[in-house]
């Protein structure tokens, strides 16, 4: 994105305990680890070119901390907020064709290009979020954009329409929270349902599970009493439903 006449932008990669596991920084053109300071030595010996340290004294605790501390203390208008088990993207339309070397000259460019088109494209409309989805089978495919949907494992965040809040006494606060904030007040979000990424292969780190099947329940029901009849979770297939019409 050009300075200047478009809006800033930078993609930043969220890290916890994986500096053995370096995923995710070659699928871009650029980017920036953020990591805790305690474990900054660690991936700067495994290759990490770029680093946003989170203080010792900050308290992020889990993911949603995390992730709005990169909201609160980064200063570009757009960014792009990725996990970092993410090993490829890929195209879903007419087939599903990954963003690799056997199908692109460029694999690295297109993938970073596509991000930035979509940051662009959130900010031309002046929403506040963007996200792809968790779901990569050919069948579920059926339009190129969506305005609601459960996030995946990366998100575009327009700052200066974001109208999510976040509250870390809040029960509820996770990422699908975050979406259904941004459409009760922005009215829609968007999902690319054309572009994906592929991860989620890497469901523990040092510490041992990410988030147990308990906090999982936990959260989930606290969902669904704060968003009533929007929201339904059903415990015996792990299955999430988002019944907003739009």
């Amino acid at each position: 994105m050009e300075e200047g006449k478009n809006p800033t932008f930078n993609i930043y990669v969220m890290s916890y305990q994986r500096s053995d596991r370096i995923v995710t920084q070659s699928l871009f053109e650029y980017c920036t680890y953020v990591v805790r300071e305690s474990e900054a030595e660690l991936y700067k010996k495994a290759g990490v070119k770029n680093l946003l340290i989170i203080p010792a004294d900050c308290p992020c605790w889990n993911f949603m901390d995390t992730l709005w501390w990169i909201i609160w203390n980064t200063p570009e208008d757009v960014i792009f907020i990725s996990d970092d088990d993410i090993t490829r993207f890929a195209y879903r339309m007419d087939d599903y064709t990954p963003i690799d070397h056997d199908n692109f000259a460029d694999p690295v460019a297109t993938a970073t290009e596509e991000i930035e088109r979509i940051g662009q494209i959130l900010y031309d409309l002046n929403l506040g979020l963007a996200y792809d989805g968790p779901q990569k089978n050919l069948h579920f495919y059926d339009k190129e954009w969506n305005f609601k949907g459960m996030p995946g494992h990366c998100r575009w965040v327009n700052k200066k329409a974001l109208k999510a809040k976040y509250d870390y006494k809040d029960d509820a606060a996770c990422d699908i929270d975050m979406a259904m904030q941004e459409m009760l007040y922005n009215r829609i979000t968007l999902q690319p349902k054309y572009f994906l990424s592929d991860g989620g292969e890497m469901e523990t780190n040092a510490g041992g599970v990410t988030m147990t099947r308990n906090e999982t329940i936990a959260i989930r029901m606290a969902m669904e009493n704060k968003w009533g009849k929007y929201y339904e979770y059903n415990v015996r297939n792990n299955q999430a439903r988002i019944n907003i019409k739009r």
